[in-house]
């Protein structure tokens, strides 16, 4: 039936029914007792015909959304066909305006996923909300204040294709024995127990009995071996700061690279610790994409062995082995979530998928001349499985039930609950030094931490631009402050143990972790100067993170450099931005920090090398110790994050019901950042 026919149809019913109603509520005060029977049970046959009325008016209204939804998507349709005939410029200025607003329905992006690419002819560059980049080009916007896009600063500094081909037909010989187990264990000491790649005692065995029948050209052993000798090189290797051409390890790398089998029918133990192996190297190269792929296959081979299920008693395999098999899985399914953490990539399997044991405490002990304490394995698992539903529930586009607080209220509960569980010689001590791994666990957590709240953090700031008269926070909800201030803690604590890192030569100049860390608490620490929850001397802890990717950029730490160039822009729309001159900044902080640290300027060119300093990795790091910041001093003063989700006011939080919540929303959060946009061009 048409529209119109519905039409017709409803005004005729409803003109029948509007006499019948009349007729029926008319007063009858002299009707016998039977009449009134009569008269109820009319009424009583009218209600299904009163209900088929009110489904014809919803029946109208649908087909009105209907055509209005048509319409929509025809305009939309129209829309696209024109911005794909338009030149490269304009794609990018279209699609840097489309994800302005960081925010709609349930997820960071708006409507739309983002895309970014300054040439037609070249595939788009996706980009994750989840990053610290995308983060930090978030932040730009905000502290801009206008409705502008900021375009995004893509990474570009990694080791590409050419660079490693370049490196096969160079002479990389088998070191001599003596060299080579110097080489596997310093590797293994770096990796284990951070990841388990390689069985400690098998591997410096089959090393040894390589080197006795000379059986240098097996390429699986070849291939494990050589990846072992590059990340070696990279961990123990001086760097001359004169000679960046190379990162150290890459020709090793390289023959790995070139031996390594992808799609095997039946993988070995030996392929999938080769290609974890590779993938961990691409780190140092800053290579996520292929890191995510080597990653996805390692994990693939695994369920094609069966590595996520338990291996029945009955097959009478050896517990070393049996272990093994564990271990590898569970390293996988580490690696997997450690790099969707940093690149905003989503999880390759799901918990429901695996049902195989946790790593064997008791196999540490029995074995361990194969494997290290398998707590630490237990507690990285946990961690992995929390920071996988942190990049899951806070930076997905699913439809959830839940709101965005009640899914904070859960993640938060989680990292509370893992804390409490870590053994003892797993906490951070001030009495007794920690161990590096034990450390960057930490480190980790601090992390997640802030990844599962800093979204939190950029809406208070928000919030601040769109009320710049308001110099406290009344206006701002106390669940918001807590969480907040716990997201401010977090960094805090992350920036102190990654300084004493520094100071103390553990932390290593390659690599992507550390920066990745010290990046993610500067721009944390950068709103936190701008608001009255927070502390301005806390611009001071940024620019020491600043301070130090400097440094890092300069021993050609890929990852580094574009972090570093990153922080310098944040630094600029800081400088530039409307909240400058209203805060507490303007009153010599700034400027102090200017004089402090060089401004280095580089192009876009992913070739550019940062302007060199006279100084060598340390010596720009004293200045820093005579601050008088209480976060440098060496027993880490500033409260710890395990101290800040103890707080009253976050267990308050944490105990809650979901009901008590409100209808916070990240609708509503970045509906309000958008405002503040608006209103702060007036």
């Amino acid at each position: 039936m048409s529209k119109s026919g519905i039409k017709l149809l409803l005004t005729t019913f409803t003109a029948a029914i509007g006499v019948m109603l009349k007729r029926s509520n008319a007063p009858e005060k002299n009707l016998a007792p039977n009449a009134e029977l009569q008269a109820t049970k009319r009424n009583a046959d009218m209600r299904p015909e009163i209900a088929k009325y009110g489904y014809l008016e919803q029946l109208l209204k649908d087909s009105q959304e209907l055509h209005d939804r048509r319409h929509r998507l025809k305009q939309e349709n129209r829309s696209n066909r024109q911005e794909q005939s338009s030149g490269p410029q304009q794609v990018y200025g279209d699609a840097a305006t489309e994800n302005a607003e960081p925010l709609a329905q349930s997820n960071l992006l708006g409507e739309k996923p983002w895309f970014q690419s300054n040439d037609a002819s070249v595939v788009p560059l996706y980009i994750s909300e989840a990053t610290c980049a995308a983060f930090a080009t978030r932040l730009c916007q905000s502290l801009k204040g206008t409705n502008t896009p900021t375009p995004h600063l893509p990474r570009s500094r990694y080791t590409d294709e050419s660079a490693i081909s370049s490196l096969l037909h160079t002479d990389v010989q088998w070191p001599g024995l003596v060299s080579a187990q110097l080489l596997v264990k310093t590797a293994l000491g770096h990796i284990i127990p951070s990841f388990h790649l390689a069985l400690k005692k098998d591997t410096l065995d089959m090393l040894h009995g390589v080197y006795q029948r000379g059986d240098f050209d097996n390429p699986s052993i070849k291939c494990k071996y050589f990846a072992l000798f590059a990340i070696a090189q990279v961990f123990s290797t001086p760097h001359d700061l004169s000679d960046t051409s190379n990162i150290p390890g890459l020709a090793y790398f390289s023959k790995a690279w070139s031996l390594i089998q992808i799609v095997p029918e039946r993988p070995s133990m030996i392929h999938i610790e080769s290609l974890l192996l590779i993938a961990f190297f691409c780190q140092f190269l800053n290579r996520f994409h292929s890191a995510y792929l080597l990653i996805g296959n390692a994990l693939r081979l695994g369920l094609s062995m069966g590595l996520n299920y338990n291996i029945p008693q009955t097959q009478n395999l050896h517990p070393v082995a049996r272990e093994h098999r564990i271990r590898i899985w569970w390293t996988i399914y580490v690696l997997d979530r450690f790099w969707g953490s940093k690149s905003g990539f989503p999880v390759q399997i799901h918990d429901e998928d695996i049902h195989v044991d946790p790593p064997s405490i008791l196999a540490s002990e029995t074995y361990h001349d194969q494997f290290l304490d398998g707590a630490y394995q237990v507690a990285a698992i946990e961690l992995a499985k929390i920071i996988g539903d942190t990049t899951g529930e806070i930076y997905c586009r699913k439809i959830s039930a839940e709101t965005f607080l009640h899914r904070e209220q859960n993640l938060l509960t989680q990292l509370k609950q893992w804390v409490r569980s870590l053994p003892g010689h797993l906490r951070l001590s001030t009495e007794r030094p920690n161990s590096k791994h034990t450390v960057q666990m930490h480190l980790q957590f601090n992390f997640c931490v802030i990844l599962a709240i800093r979204p939190v953090l950029l809406h208070v700031l928000a919030l601040k631009i769109k009320d710049q008269t308001n110099q406290t926070m009344d206006s701002i909800s106390p669940i918001l402050i807590t969480l907040g201030e716990a997201c401010i803690h977090a960094a805090r604590h992350s920036l102190a143990l990654c300084v004493n890192e520094w100071t103390g030569g553990s932390l290593a100049i390659f690599g992507y972790s550390f920066p990745a860390y010290l990046f993610s608490a500067a721009l944390v620490l950068v709103i936190s100067s701008l608001l009255p929850l927070g502390d301005p001397s806390d611009l001071t802890s940024a620019e020491t993170a600043t301070e130090i990717l400097r440094n890092l950029s300069l021993s050609d730490n890929l990852a580094s450099r574009d972090l570093y160039e990153r922080m310098q822009r944040v630094r600029q729309c800081l400088h530039d931005s409307p909240l400058y001159s209203s805060s507490a900044l303007s009153h010599g902080v700034m400027d102090n920090i200017a004089n402090m640290l060089p401004m280095t300027e580089e192009s876009d060119s992913g070739s550019s090398q940062p302007r060199r300093s006279s100084n060598n990795l340390q010596s720009s790091i004293g200045p820093l110790e005579d601050l008088g910041h209480p976060l440098f001093e060496s027993n880490v003063p500033y409260l710890t994050t395990e101290m800040a989700l103890h707080q009253p006011t976050m267990l308050d939080f944490l105990t809650q019901s979901h009901v008590d919540f409100g209808l916070l929303d990240p609708v509503e959060m970045f509906n309000d950042f958008d405002l503040a946009f608006s209103m702060s061009t007036n």
